[in-house]
Parts: structure tokens; sequence; C-alpha cells
């Protein structure tokens, strides 16, 4: 069998070559596509919250090609940094070329005749009226990737609208952003999150079934196969973290490439590893100076010994408070501080939690390099 010349995908926003784990919100999005394609609004929007690099985008980029590929649905993408202003919310969203094109299914528009529909331009005013038209065309889907960083009067304006075209019409607004995205979302609009339901989706590390099929698989596919125990050692490394689990497969599958292996061993592991550690600390260094850039580096270190026990630890927020107050912050400042490590996605809690709820590392090993790294400054 040929060797192709790349297998593993770690990059922004990249398809993995299995994307594995993630059944339960492929599901969902699946039957919120099915409603739409069924002529109603599903019964949520959607919004897929968690630290960088488990995922989202690569959900949010799924989702897309289904929809495509149903052919009856109308897709928009909209980027933070393409709508500034409102306006140019409603530009994207109901664009001019789009009004005669709307005419012939206006009626039903109350108060609206047609002379008054093709000179009145969309407008904030009538961005609701002229949604609910587009979706008596097509059903509509919204997708907007880094939507904690939404500017705060444009996401006002998309969060209401929704809600009310949704009420008349097949439209879905899918939400993906750090786990900052709740506070950012309620700031706007205080029902908005609420309302989602069980459409608030937590995307975080995977499980370890799935961490070990995202290797195997894609190396299966090509007529490779791994041993147990290479197997094991890598799932470990990586934490389950989506990105370092594409890292670790990229360098293993140079040593095929290399070697001519088709089954890899603690070896090829071995090999592949100093590539993986120096991509690994670079992500590590950025994450860190991120932290120390917004002062948060005190807090950090002080909630880092919390998640010793990596992936599998958990902390509560009384845990957190303790930590933080050994920092010398008073109450305001120690909330704020969590809030902003949660923001970042350096601790976060998932929604759809049974009590206790509690907080995680969005990224376990992390917290060792922070800790090892603060020493070394000192």
């Amino acid at each position: 069998m040929k060797a192709a010349g790349r297998v593993f995908t770690p990059g922004d926003g990249a398809a993995p070559p299995a994307l594995t784990g993630r059944e339960r919100e492929e599901a969902l999005l699946s039957q919120c596509l099915a409603d739409l394609l069924g002529g109603t609004a599903p019964p949520h929007n959607v919004a897929l919250m968690g630290p960088r690099g488990n995922g989202k985008t690569v959900l949010l980029n799924w989702f897309e090609r289904a929809c495509r590929r149903a052919g009856r649905v109308d897709i928009a993408r909209l980027s933070p940094s393409r709508i500034r202003t409102e306006q140019s919310l409603v530009d994207l969203l109901v664009p001019v070329s789009l009004i005669k094109k709307m005419l012939p299914v206006k009626v039903g528009v109350a108060g609206v005749g047609e002379a008054q529909w093709a000179t009145h331009a969309p407008s904030p005013q009538n961005l609701t009226e002229r949604l609910i038209v587009r979706c008596q065309t097509k059903p509509v889907v919204v997708l907007l990737d880094e939507a904690h960083t939404l500017a705060h009067e444009v996401g006002q304006l998309l969060l209401n609208v929704s809600q009310e075209v949704r009420a008349d019409a097949p439209f879905l607004l899918v939400l993906a952003g750090t786990p900052g995205l709740p506070a950012h979302l309620s700031a706007m609009n205080a029902s908005f999150w609420s309302r989602l339901g069980e459409g608030r989706l937590g995307i975080g590390l995977l499980s370890d079934d799935a961490a070990r099929a995202a290797l195997v698989e894609p190396l299966a596919a090509h007529g490779v196969g791994i041993e147990a125990d290479a197997l094991a050692a890598v799932v470990e490394d990586s934490q389950r973290y989506p990105y370092f689990i594409q890292l670790w497969g990229e360098a293993l599958w140079k040593q095929r490439l290399a070697t001519g292996a088709t089954r890899l061993t603690a070896a090829h592991g071995e090999a592949a590893q100093p590539n993986v550690i120096a991509r690994v600390t670079d992500y590590y260094q950025d994450r860190y100076r991120e932290l120390e850039v917004g002062g948060l580096l005190p807090a950090a270190v002080a909630t880092a010994p919390l998640f010793r026990a990596g992936a599998a630890a958990t902390a509560s927020d009384h845990a957190i408070d303790a930590a933080l107050a050994a920092t010398g912050a008073d109450a305001a400042a120690r909330l704020e501080a969590r809030e902003e490590l949660n923001r970042l996605g350096y601790i976060w809690s998932p929604p759809g939690q049974l009590p206790p709820v509690v907080w995680i590392a969005g990224i376990p090993s992390l917290m060792a390099h922070v800790l090892d790294h603060a020493t070394l400054a000192d």
C-alpha cells in the first residue's frame, strides 16, 4: 500500500483523519439539521464551548459540510472580525443582492408592500423581517466561530434577532468559543444562554477510547498498526488533548515514512518524541506568555497544584478560591482572577455536569509547565 504524504492534521480547524469522541455533538447537530430540512427551527440554538485545541472549529466545519451535502440549506459563515458594526451584520445576513430574489416570497410579511420592500435597504431595524423572508426560501444556518470576541452591540442584535426569527422560520445559530463564552453572551442577552438548554455543548478532552481511536483508525486506514505499549504511552503523554494527539500522530507518521515500518513500536515513539516535545513546548510558551501579559501568572501558579492528578483532577469553587487566597488577593480580585483563567481556558467548568459542579484543567500538562517555568524564573 502506498504511503500517504500526510495523514494527521495538527492545526487550527483542520479536520482530523478520524473525528472520534464527538458522537453526542454530531448527533445533536444532525438532529438540528433534520429539523431545518423539515421546515422548522430546532428547539434551541447551539453553542460549542471549551478551551482552544479541543476541536470546536473542527465540529463547526463538520456541520457546515453536512449542511452543504444536504443541499437545501443556506449557510452564512460569520467572523467577529467581519462584523464590527450592526450594519455589517445586516449586510452579511441579508445582502442587498438578495432583495429582488426574495420579492416573490415576501407575501405574508405584515404591512410591507412590494415597492417599500424593494426600495428600503436592509437595516438593523428590519433585520428580523428580512431574515424571516430569507428563511422562507430556504432554511438558514448562521455559523460563528470565536464568538467570545464578538462586539457587544453586534452580538446583542444577533442574539435578539435569532430568537425572534426562530419563532416564525427555520433558522439556527451555531456559536463556538472559549469557556468565557457564557459570560460574554449573558452580558449581551441575559436569557440567551439559559434558553440554549441541551444546545450548550462542552468540548473538552477526549475519552481514553476516543483518543486511542484518533490514532489507530487513521494508521489502520493506511495499513499501519501500532503496538499496545506504544499506543498507551502516546495517549498518556497527550493527556487526551486533541491537538497534542494530532501532533503525536504526525510525528509517528514521519517515523513510518522514514523507516517503512508497517507496525509502530515504542522505539518509533521514542524517536518521534523530541519533535513532539519541541512543538508542545512552543505551545506551552505561548500560553505562558498569555498568562504573564494578562497578569494572571500568580493565579495560574496558585491553582496549578490542584490539578496534579492530571486529566482526572477536579477542584471545587471553594478549593479554587482558597488557592487564590494564598496570593493575598481580596474576594473581588479572586473572583476576577478565576473568571479570567476560565476565559482563557486554563481552568474551566464544562456545562451539563451533575452536582457537585467542579472545575477541571483545560490542558492538564500545562499546569506542570507553568509551575516549572515559574520556579525557574524565581
